[in-house]
């Protein structure tokens, strides 16, 4: 990675450029989520995804803080917490907060059901337009819906999210009372049904398939995507096989291989390179029983449970069962989420903006529909009137300036790919404040704050919290993206600046996992404890980024009880 002056690197939208008036406010790189950087496209709409955490907060009135805001900086988005100062508003939210909580958590299913049926009709309307048949007026609308339903899926995403994790946060306050501390607690909280689960258990299926089918073998003849394809519809079971493959991808295809909030990059679905990959080396890791292993971890968990029960006093007990019912019935949301919002709300974005690249192409202003990402969803709404009031004037004006601004700013972004951005910009504040967000998913305590600057890092151990509990030794692999997920091996510990949804098949074939960045309630360390391996995730947060020393190849020896990893050699 190279070292640029930001003076250097294009800022898409001025009216969110970092200012002076931002530098007394801590702003963090949400590597988690944006990266590598945004496309003005992608700046433009996921932005707004800030919105929905100050609409969720004054839904709930959550009492200290008002969600997050957001600058764009070296083509990266970095969120900062608004946090709720005076004392009170902070009386008055918290006489309202609690009720709200109560209230949302003791109808739960009913309350996280509607929010799933409203995502799914926006989301399927979007699906099921033929966008290619409309004219541009109409396309110009669907684009507009399209935006609408961006910001009003995030609005509920953290609708439901704050409810969540305070549910979470409450539980552990309640398990600290009788010693059990937060990386202990969580055997409470595994082993229910996600779509995480029944995406894995669907590859699972699909790898047995092949080999009761007899054409696991083409994994291995088979270089690229296409070869696969092609290869399967030779024979009459290889096409039953791809047809099943097909309709795993119908359900879980809407997903980026890259970008959690990205919107340039391919789907599954467009490019099922990363599912055909993960596929070939679950053949070569052998078989993985998902009905045992779910049972193993009900098992653990209702021991527990039972265990834990036992030991508190009589008078308690009301207390400790009613805070375990609420976090058990909201924790699976965490996982989920991702499906109806970071993946497929973010495929619908991008199959709309893809068909609004198309237009651009046939009028001869870009290209490659792919181009049309370099514009801003404010821009292409704008360019869109000025052809529907006059194609012939509108193309002619504004077309030349457009494709100039287009291309100019694609070369800037491949720029800024290779700029080493920092990790926070602007001023360490007192607190680091108490959303519980910002805490639970970006791991932002006031300890991991203080420790971002003085960067705990020493030799070979490095620090981070202790995602998933457990001990491994092994072989390090260290990727940066889908393109490296061919290269991980069965056994190998993983080494990453972060993970997301995307990366979930990869957990039932290594054996840890250790992140750059990520708090307790990050994709990774919940995957790791579902999939019963060792996890240190946000080492970023102690000073460094665990990346940028290990190498692939090292040895390692990953304490998630701990939150420590150390290179052996």
């Amino acid at each position: 990675m190279t070292e640029k002056s930001s003076s250097n690197v294009a800022e898409w939208m001025p009216e969110l450029k970092f200012r002076k008036q931002d530098e007394d406010t801590l702003w963090f790189h949400d590597q988690i989520h944006h990266n590598p950087p945004a496309t003005p496209m992608e700046a433009s709409i996921a932005y707004t995804w800030t919105r929905g955490t100050q609409v969720a907060s004054e839904w709930i009135q959550f009492p200290y803080s008002r969600g997050f805001q957001m600058i764009v900086n070296d083509g990266r988005l970095y969120p900062s917490i608004i946090p709720i100062t005076d004392p009170e508003e902070i009386k008055a939210r918290e006489a309202k907060f609690g009720p709200k909580l109560m209230e949302t958590l003791d109808r739960w299913d009913e309350f996280y059901g509607e929010a799933v049926t409203e995502w799914s009709n926006m989301l399927n309307y979007l699906k099921g337009m033929d966008k290619e048949a409309l004219p541009l007026e109409r396309l110009l609308i669907v684009l507009k819906d399209t935006e609408h339903t961006y910001k009003r899926a995030w609005e509920l995403h953290f609708i439901c999210m704050y409810p969540s994790i305070a549910a979470y946060m409450t539980f552990e306050q309640v398990c600290g009372k009788y010693n059990i501390n937060e990386r202990d607690m969580r055997i409470f909280l595994q082993g229910f049904d996600t779509k995480m689960f029944e995406l894995d258990r669907g590859l699972w299926k699909l790898v047995d398939l092949a080999q009761e089918m007899k054409v696991a073998h083409i994994f291995d003849q088979a270089v690229k995507a296409d070869d696969v394809e092609r290869l399967m519809n030779e024979t009459s079971l290889g096409q039953v096989w791809w047809s099943q493959l097909q309709n795993l991808l119908a359900k879980f295809g809407r997903r980026s291989t890259a970008a959690v909030l990205g919107f340039y990059y391919k789907t599954w679905i467009e490019d099922p390179y990363p599912v055909l990959s993960t596929i070939k080396t679950y053949i070569q890791k052998g078989g993985f029983d998902f009905e045992e292993h779910s049972k193993k971890l009900i098992e653990e968990r209702e021991k527990a449970i039972e265990k834990t029960i036992a030991s508190i006093p009589a008078e308690e007990k009301d207390g400790f069962v009613q805070a375990l019912k609420y976090a058990q019935v909201s924790y699976p949301f965490n996982e989920d989420h991702n499906y109806y919002v970071e993946q497929w709300t973010s495929a619908e974005v991008r199959y709309t903006i893809l068909e609004c690249g198309n237009r651009l192409v046939k009028y001869g202003v870009i290209k490659d529909r792919d181009d049309v990402f370099f514009l801003t969803i404010s821009e292409l709404k704008e360019f869109f009137e000025y052809i529907i009031e006059n194609e012939k004037i509108g193309l002619q004006f504004y077309g030349p300036r457009f494709n100039y601004m287009i291309y100019d700013r694609k070369k800037f972004w491949e720029e800024l790919r290779e700029v080493n951005n920092k990790p926070f910009i602007g001023t360490i504040p007192e607190s680091a404040g108490v959303d519980p967000v910002y805490l639970k998913i970006w791991g932002m305590t006031d300890e991991v704050i203080r420790g971002s600057i003085n960067n705990e890092h020493k030799g070979d151990r490095f620090e981070g919290f202790p995602g998933s509990p457990g001990f491994v030794e092994g072989v390090a692999r260290v990727i940066f993206g889908y393109d490296d997920f061919e290269t991980v091996q069965p056994g190998e510990i993983l080494v990453a600046p972060f993970t997301n949804p995307s990366w979930t098949p990869l957990f039932s074939k290594i054996k840890g996992v250790c992140t750059d960045s990520g708090g307790m309630l990050a994709h990774a360390a919940i995957c790791a404890r579902e999939y019963d391996i060792p996890a240190v995730v946000g080492t970023i947060t102690r000073g460094v980024r665990v990346t940028e020393h290990i190498k692939t190849g090292d040895r390692l020896r990953i304490d998630g009880t701990n939150g420590i990893v150390e290179i052996l050699k």
